[in-house]
């Protein structure tokens, strides 16, 4: 166990996402495995949730990213939205673009996207244009809000574990996912962000 606040944390989690490792680290909704943006580490990510059938959110560090990885313009709403929501616990679903790999896109041609609320992620994430994000439970199985709780098979596996010092225990509320990618803005999953308090932007 690292802590986020320890001196070379980052720097012990960047090198071993650049060895296409996963790692298990708190932020700022439930507790979360994170990957570099590659085909091993998705196999990996894969091979630990047990889980084929769809691609991972991605964490960004800024909004300034998203032309690496949409194809489609954002409107005045969709701008008023990003400013709104992050950072923070919200997911954007965007059109992809159609030169990145299988692997990060989904059948729909969709990307979704979040840049989290947490310094240690923000800092971290300066040394790769994004990062693989899921929840670190197997995948169907309850999300777990504290570190002893994880499945031991998921601690095994991962390369370094992470988490504010000061917490073991987390939130059980993953993020809001709102689907852009069509033009209307719906919700698809209500998280740690209330949606009540984007009602002017979802009308």
């Amino acid at each position: 166990m690292i802590y986020w606040n320890d001196t070379d944390a980052v720097l012990t989690l960047q090198k071993a996402l650049s060895r296409d490792e996963i790692v298990l680290a708190s932020g700022d909704t439930v507790l979360g495995l994170w990957g570099n943006l590659t085909e091993k580490a998705f196999d990996n990510m894969n091979r630990i949730k047990t889980r084929y059938e769809k691609p991972y959110l991605i964490t960004i560090s800024s909004s300034a990213l998203l032309p690496k990885f949409i194809d489609q313009p954002l409107n005045d709403k969709l701008q008023m939205l990003i400013q709104t929501c992050w950072p923070g616990p919200v997911t954007l679903v965007f059109k992809a673009r159609k030169d990145l790999p299988a692997w990060m896109v989904s059948p729909q041609g969709t990307i979704a996207l979040r840049v989290p609320d947490h310094d240690g992620l923000l800092e971290l994430m300066q040394s790769f244009d994004g990062l693989f994000s899921t929840s670190a439970n197997i995948s169907g199985q309850p999300i777990s809000n504290c570190i002893d709780q994880i499945d031991s098979s998921i601690i095994q596996q991962v390369a370094v574990v992470c988490s504010d010092r000061e917490q073991q225990c987390y939130s059980k509320s993953p993020s809001t996912i709102l689907d852009c990618s069509t033009g209307d803005i719906q919700v698809l999953r209500s998280g740690a962000f209330s949606v009540e308090k984007l009602q002017d932007l979802l009308t």
